[in-house]
């Protein structure tokens, strides 16, 4: 039985919706301040490139483009050193590559 691709694209926009919400009209210093967003958001990472995996992992999917190939070093981070990750870079995460992530698994 083939997995349906939809089911993790549709996991990783509800992954990505739940984030821009936890952040809406937040600014970084707000973010970095907030333990809670800050680990909801992580949280929200982590099952996107667990999913973001599955999908790689199917030969037949389209992969549509999307540069982010190299999900997996970084969802290894959020897992196995998360007292040592930096919150910019989750920040500018994101506030960058989750919304272009969204806009191509959209199309």
């Amino acid at each position: 039985m083939q997995k349906d691709i939809r089911i993790y694209e549709s996991e990783i926009l509800k992954a990505i919706n739940k984030i821009q919400n936890y952040v809406w009209e937040m600014s970084f210093d707000e973010f970095s301040d907030d333990e809670k967003t800050f680990d909801a958001c992580c949280m929200m990472l982590q099952h996107i490139w667990e999913c973001w995996v599955k999908l790689l992992a199917l030969s037949w999917w389209n992969y549509k483009n999307i540069p982010f190939i190299d999900m997996r070093g970084f969802r290894n981070k959020i897992t196995h050193d998360y007292m040592w990750i930096d919150e910019k870079i989750i920040w500018e995460t994101i506030k960058k590559s989750v919304p272009e992530l969204k806009i191509l698994l959209s199309q």
